[in-house]
């Protein structure tokens, strides 16, 4: 597991609060289940100052960080955790 700068686990939460990690099942904007994907290690991740809260929801956790819809903790609801 990579580390979340203090600064933006604001972003890592759901729409009503739960918190958000690599590989949690979520429901999407569109009502469609998928797989919350961070991209760690570059500056469109958790781990960079510059982050700004977007990450990836795509269909499969296997499924590539960029690689799904754009969405932000706010569009989502949590269904289950990582495994």
């Amino acid at each position: 597991m990579s580390i979340v700068l203090p600064q933006n686990e604001k972003y890592l939460r759901d729409a009503f609060g739960s918190a958000l990690r690599d590989g949690a099942c979520v429901l999407d904007a569109d009502r469609e289940v998928g797989y919350v994907r961070l991209e760690y290690g570059t500056r469109r991740g958790p781990d960079s100052a510059y982050w700004d809260g977007w990450f990836t929801v795509a269909r499969s956790r296997g499924d590539h960080p960029l690689r799904g819809k754009v969405m932000t903790g706010r569009l989502v609801q949590l269904i289950g955790g990582a495994a």
